[in-house]
């Protein structure tokens, strides 16, 4: 027969790995969570990154567009259709 202090052992030991198991789920949830929350973080600055590019090179465009000269926007105009006046009707 078991003596009660094997019997609290044996409790003991039941009782230590229920608990193990039950941190086990616990922590891949918060892994989970964690992953989560910086891949959300990770995006945001992606995001970011990605308009400040496009602000960049729009401005690049407009400083390109603003540097032609009035005699370049006027042949440009002439040859686009869309442009056209009310005496060339």
């Amino acid at each position: 027969m078991l003596t009660p202090q094997e019997i609290r052992a044996r409790d003991r030991k039941r009782w230590t790995i229920f608990a193990i198991a039950l941190l086990i789920p616990i922590a891949l949830v918060l892994l989970l969570f964690i992953a989560a929350s910086q891949d959300a973080k990770t995006k945001a600055q992606y995001d970011q990154e990605r308009a400040g590019y496009a602000e960049k090179y729009q401005q690049q465009d407009s400083n390109a567009s603003a540097a032609m000269s009035s005699q370049q926007q006027f042949d440009k105009l002439k040859q686009d259709p869309e442009a056209k006046t009310a005496d060339q009707h």
